[in-house]
């Protein structure tokens, strides 16, 4: 289909997936496949449809709704890194946020168009050092995009030193739920409200908060200026 709205796409690929046993690389579509059903339920109103795998090891999705696409992007690897049966699990992963040109109700990998583009351009171009990044069409000024860019990379190195436990329970928050309900929640054994206030605390959470509501807030007046254009 051809749609001239705006998306996100959102390109990942896991973090040396080489290094795993051949039992642990076998399971690896079956994580992210689980994942994808819990933004389902989670994003709704965003989701295109579900992750497609391919490679083993790499992915993408499309996201109707690009404010939530860091959102999304942060809840991943929240699940990746809190995954009980993997140690240190991660995705990079690049968001690219344009236009369509094609666009398959399933196996999205196969569509095309600006968003595509530069979602896989900038997965490709991520520095080692880096696991995530936010890339828009060509804009002038440029100091917008650059600086939601840096929130990013801020983000994701407070992401890199995420605990299991940490990880955990910021998926929860970034769907909104409260300490209680975390705790709740919890797939280990039970915890307190307070042991999941520390974990946010060393996660970083409060300060994550701030930059990803920034970012959402952003966003749509980005679109909206009709400032972009095409690269």
């Amino acid at each position: 289909m051809s749609d001239p709205r705006t998306y996100a796409v959102l390109t990942g690929d896991i973090v040396a997936s080489s290094q795993r046993s051949l039992e642990g690389q076998r399971l690896l579509p079956e994580v992210v496949h689980r994942v994808s059903r819990e933004l389902k339920d989670h994003f709704e109103e965003a989701f295109h449809s579900e992750i497609d795998v391919f490679r083993g090891d790499s992915w993408q999705m499309v996201i109707t709704r690009p404010q939530d696409a860091l959102r999304i992007g942060c809840f991943i690897r929240s699940r990746m890194r809190s995954e009980p049966s993997y140690r240190h699990l991660d995705s990079r992963i690049s968001i690219g946020i344009g236009a369509v040109d094609y666009l398959p109700e399933e196996n999205v990998s196969s569509g095309n168009g600006q968003a595509f583009r530069l979602s896989g351009e900038g997965l490709e171009s991520l520095p080692s050092y880096s696991r995530m990044s936010l890339i828009f069409p060509n804009q002038h000024p440029a100091v917008l995009p650059q600086a939601l860019d840096v929130i990013v990379q801020l983000m994701d190195l407070q992401m890199q030193r995420w605990t299991g436990k940490q990880a955990e329970a910021v998926s929860g928050a970034l769907i909104n739920l409260t300490q209680k309900e975390i705790a709740t929640s919890w797939v280990r054994k039970p915890v307190t409200q307070q042991a999941i206030s520390q974990h946010l605390e060393g996660a970083g959470w409060v300060q994550m908060k701030s930059g990803l509501s920034y970012v959402e807030r952003v966003i749509p007046r980005m679109l909206n200026s009709g400032k972009h254009t095409s690269t």
